[in-house]
């Protein structure tokens, strides 16, 4: 309270707030009206500015952020049923033949399978002397295009540099 009564004493004591009250009294009473009026408008757009104003460009952000995580939301939503099996296979991928992918593939990639052997739902694959390079590559490519899993994988070094000798598995 000390603190309130000196801050009440000082601006008693200011000459600029006691010419300021005298000129209110000197006015009319409708003046005094008009002047009390305008300090009440004065008063509630400050507060409004203080107040009131931060809060609604907050909110505005968080409308644009939202509206921005909901239209992710709706196209992860509309895209969820391309990616729900088959790791990211393409539709056309999904009902050619196991050997025919991943023998295209292997052309595609320069890859030369030795030896397939059909095994149910799943392929094994003989390559003898490719390059570590390239077939790394065939499988990844069979994976990430077509969904194509090497499900086993035996890599044998041979004599020349940078040549293996590779016996896989795939299966979609």
């Amino acid at each position: 309270m000390k603190a309130v009564d000196k801050l009440r004493s000082a601006l008693e004591t200011d000459p600029r707030i006691q010419q300021a009250k005298d000129w209110y009294q000197s006015q009319t009473p409708r003046d005094q009206l008009i002047v009390r009026g305008v300090a009440i408008l004065l008063a509630i757009s400050l507060a409004f500015l203080v107040l009131v104003l931060p809060l609604i460009q907050q909110n505005s952000e968080l409308n644009t952020t939202l509206n921005a995580k909901v239209g992710f939301y709706n196209t992860m939503a509309d895209n969820a049923d391309r990616f729900a099996q088959g790791g990211g296979a393409s539709a056309g991928a999904s009902n050619t033949p196991l050997l025919a992918l991943v023998s295209q593939q292997a052309r595609k990639s320069g890859v030369t399978l030795t030896r397939y052997e059909q095994d149910g739902d799943s392929l094994r694959v003989w390559v003898d002397g490719v390059a570590f390079d390239d077939a790394i590559s065939w499988m990844e490519a069979l994976g990430r295009q077509f969904g194509v899993r090497a499900t086993q994988v035996n890599i044998d070094r041979i004599n020349d540099a940078g040549r293996v000798n590779i016996r896989a598995t795939f299966s979609k």
